[in-house]
């Protein structure tokens, strides 16, 4: 029998160490590839495919055996998984300080851009308690300067620690909307970078809830030395695709809005929402449905209002009167009997 598999993986090259990954899902296929198919799929020499075989049973202790009847390789354990590389605490506070200075580049020179790909290959190495939107650092349009929140990376640092050892923070949190300064011990679940904001999602011991945290606005934290098992309902993929940007809670609605001709050539282009259902009509107009929560329509009005007369909210109809109110009271700004 194999010997149990490392809970951590040696130290090794990024792109040695997806060369490893992609042998294995080779074997894994269940095809019984030997060197010669190998060396083909990975397109190099196979004195380079025994070089990993070897690191593989040997560095990482996979169940690795060779069929003769079947002329290639298996693992014996067909649930085996090469184990994932983590980066130390040092690490993540450099990848945190180089996402914030990337964030505020705008010049999309070739030095940018490659250092920009470079980070969003380190972002596979972090913690599953972290999401980076990679698609952001990859992009080099989306890094003009924006007006975002100062974190920092010793904050986030701290977060990740806390969400990946499950170990309960003591806080102080400023509530802009309260305009107050708060004291909370929580249970931080994910850290989440959302169009370059840092969230720690957390379990709120006081509240007894779900909360979204900005880590520009935590401040004093400090460890408790509990440790926390995470609620039995707990599914990031669920909790973030419940809510529109950073906002959810409340009861499930469903949105339905219709572009308009003219700007439903840029919207078909774009996902707005992962549940998001589009349907042509015929004369150009493009309607779209999602689904959300209560507590998100005020960010899903805040979005539609950017496009003015060449979007309508069809449903919920709370989300009609939002638009109402919102453009009512737009206008009364620019009325004629103002100076």
């Amino acid at each position: 029998m194999a010997n149990k598999t490392p809970a951590i993986a040696p130290r090794i090259h990024a792109r040695a160490y997806f060369r490893l990954k992609q042998l294995c899902v080779e074997i894994q296929r269940g095809q019984y590839p030997n060197k010669m198919k190998l060396a083909q799929v990975l397109e190099c020499k196979e004195r380079t495919v025994q070089r990993e075989l070897r690191r593989l049973e040997n560095d990482y202790r996979a169940p690795l055996a060779f069929s003769r009847e079947r002329n290639g390789f298996y693992f014996t354990e067909p649930e085996w998984e090469l184990p994932e590389i983590r980066l130390t605490e040092g690490e993540l506070i450099a990848f945190f300080a180089a996402e914030r200075v990337l964030r505020r580049l705008g010049t999309a020179t070739t030095e940018i851009k490659l250092a920009r790909q470079a980070l969003s290959k380190l972002a596979a190495f972090l913690p599953d308690e972290v999401k980076v939107d990679i698609g952001a650092l990859e992009d080099a349009i989306t890094f003009a300067p924006e007006p975002t929140a100062d974190v920092s990376p010793e904050i986030l640092r701290k977060l990740t620690a806390a969400a990946t050892h499950r170990e309960t923070l003591a806080i102080e949190y400023f509530s802009p909307y309260n305009n107050e300064l708060t004291h909370r011990e929580v249970n931080v679940l994910l850290v989440h970078n959302w169009i370059g904001e840092w969230y720690a999602i957390s379990w709120d011991i006081e509240k007894q809830g779900y909360r979204d945290f900005h880590a520009g606005r935590i401040s004093n934290l400090a460890r408790t030395r509990r440790h926390f098992e995470p609620p039995p309902d707990w599914n990031a993929q669920n909790y973030l695709q419940k809510g529109f940007g950073m906002f959810r809670g409340g009861k499930d609605v469903t949105v339905e809005v219709e572009f308009a001709a003219f700007q439903a050539r840029y919207a078909r282009e774009r996902k707005f929402h992962e549940t998001e259902k589009q349907k042509q009509l015929k004369d150009g107009r493009l309607r779209i449905t999602f689904e959300t929560t209560e507590n998100a329509l005020e960010q899903v009005a805040r979005w539609l209002l950017q496009y003015g007369e060449h979007v309508v909210a069809l449903r919920p109809e709370r989300l009609r009167e939002m638009m109402r109110e919102r453009l009512q009271k737009t206008l009364k700004l620019y009325s004629s009997d103002k100076n």
